[in-house]
């Protein structure tokens, strides 16, 4: 949006240099400018406002958030992670040391079972296998979202940026752990 702003300020600018030029052409600003200097500015001024906004729309427009807000079974959750391949959700904050019950969202067909692993690496290099219980929640109809499971609680062992894989996938989302009590 800023870019968007920046740009429609130039193009202020420049419709009211315009104006001075067209109606007062032989004041004492339009004298300052040599030659060909005044065209020069123009034209430098009207490409900084097409990229300026240019830009901005594009970024406007392809600009994906990095959560989601989701209802599910009447309760509203926001999904973090990565939005459009595997996110999760939880109950509340992830804390360390502390249970917590991860709902995975996925936007393909994943086909989770009880065999599946994840590998869990903590901001140390710690790394952790856990064979968690996984149960599909049914009746998900939500944008394109395919699939959500919920997962056995989990403590999670240290706080930061906590990096879940699903080994058999080679899927993986990070999971801010903040610190417990």
């Amino acid at each position: 949006m800023f870019y968007i702003i920046v740009g429609i300020c130039i193009l202020v600018v420049i419709v009211v240099l315009w104006m001075i030029d067209k109606f007062a052409g032989s004041s004492e600003m339009m004298g300052g400018f040599k030659n060909s200097g005044f065209r020069k500015l123009m034209v430098g001024l009207s490409v900084a406002a097409v990229l300026s906004l240019a830009y901005g729309i594009y970024a406007k427009v392809t600009y994906q958030p990095p959560f989601m807000d989701i209802s599910v079974n009447g309760d509203s959750y926001t999904v973090f992670g990565d939005i459009g391949e595997v996110g999760y959700y939880a109950d509340g904050l992830v804390k360390q040391g502390e249970k917590t019950n991860i709902r995975l969202v996925a936007w393909e067909d994943l086909n989770l079972g009880d065999k599946t692993k994840i590998m869990i690496s903590y901001p140390s290099g710690k790394e952790v296998s856990w064979k968690p219980d996984i149960s599909m929640i049914k009746g998900v109809s939500i944008n394109e979202i395919k699939q959500i499971y919920e997962l056995s609680p989990y403590t999670f062992e240290e706080s930061g940026d906590v990096t879940l894989t699903i080994r058999d996938k080679s899927l993986s989302f990070t999971i801010e752990v903040k610190e417990g009590k």
